[in-house]
């Protein structure tokens, strides 16, 4: 029992006996299939025992499973309950909610993020939100030191142990000058005969292109022109500088791009998430914050 045993996993696996999918259960928490998986492998290696079987039919307890389940079950019935009352308690206190946002979110989540902490229909009276836009690296560091409660980035598969809900996507596009006659999309494999502008701190593009390739198995190549910021992307691109790569809502009017596909014919997504400490004191509000927010995220409306 080596593995750490979390409530999160525990959580997913209820949810794959619930839906008799790995696929559906990761729709349901907004989560990344792997992600979903990884934690269950977790909670199986804590438990010593496989708790699912997938077959052509889709998956299945085993008799491990079928015997710890209903436990998994009454454990999340009690946690609910318990959140349910720390909720109430929480919701009569006053307190400052600070979120650290990327430059790349929509601004559309913002909104909803001002709403929920003290619009008209707050989730909770007596909170004040405090707003700081800087890029990823930054905001990673202060949501460790505690200077932030909740962050809103590209989801790169950064912060173990903390809490994290998928919110938002965009596709990735390429940006260049091109014919009429040009593709609407362009494959992977065709990106590494490109030069790419890309950012030297994050922002999650230059992390994101560089997972692209991993993935794909090609090399990328790094133009020796290199912006400092990610902001500055758009203008280059806008100037002929080089061909950049950038999150569709993010390509200015008239400027022309491809969607990026896969092998397999998939298109290249960013997806975006909320993250925040699971031991923060705040935690129980955080969690309902992101609750609402991912209810309401057109991400979700369109995912479903």
């Amino acid at each position: 029992m080596n593995a750490r045993l979390t409530l999160e996993s525990l959580r997913y696996a209820d949810a794959v006996a619930d839906t008799g999918s790995f696929s559906s259960a990761a729709r349901r928490f907004g989560v990344t299939q792997p992600a979903l998986s990884i934690s269950i492998a977790k909670l199986e290696e804590h438990l010593g025992g496989r708790i699912f079987l997938r077959n052509p039919r889709g998956t299945s307890p085993t008799a491990f499973g079928a015997a710890v389940l209903p436990r998994i079950k009454q454990i999340i019935t009690d946690v609910a309950r318990m959140e349910t009352e720390a909720v109430s308690f929480a919701s009569s206190r006053s307190g400052t909610v600070r979120v650290g946002v990327s430059p790349k979110i929509d601004k559309a989540i913002v909104g909803e993020l001002k709403d929920a902490v003290h619009g008209p229909e707050a989730l909770a009276s007596g909170h004040g939100l405090v707003l700081l836009e800087a890029e990823l690296e930054p905001l990673e560091e202060f949501l460790q030191a505690g200077s932030l409660d909740m962050i809103i980035v590209p989801a790169l598969g950064s912060l173990p142990g903390y809490t994290h809900r998928l919110i938002d996507s965009d596709y990735l596009v390429l940006v260049e000058p091109m014919d009429d006659d040009t593709p609407a999309t362009v494959p992977v494999d065709e990106l590494a005969d490109r030069e790419l502008i890309l950012c030297r701190h994050g922002c999650g593009i230059t992390r994101m292109v560089s997972d692209m390739f991993a993935e794909s198995g090609h090399r990328m190549r790094r133009s020796e022109m290199e912006v400092t910021h990610c902001s500055a992307l758009p203008g280059w691109a806008d100037k002929g500088m080089g061909s950049v790569i950038l999150p569709e809502r993010h390509v200015l009017d008239g400027m022309p791009s491809r969607r990026i596909a896969r092998e397999d014919g998939t298109l290249v997504e960013m997806f975006y998430e909320l993250v925040w400490d699971p031991g923060a004191a705040s935690a129980v509000y955080l969690d309902s914050l992101a609750e609402h927010l991912t209810g309401v995220s057109p991400w979700a409306h369109k995912s479903k």
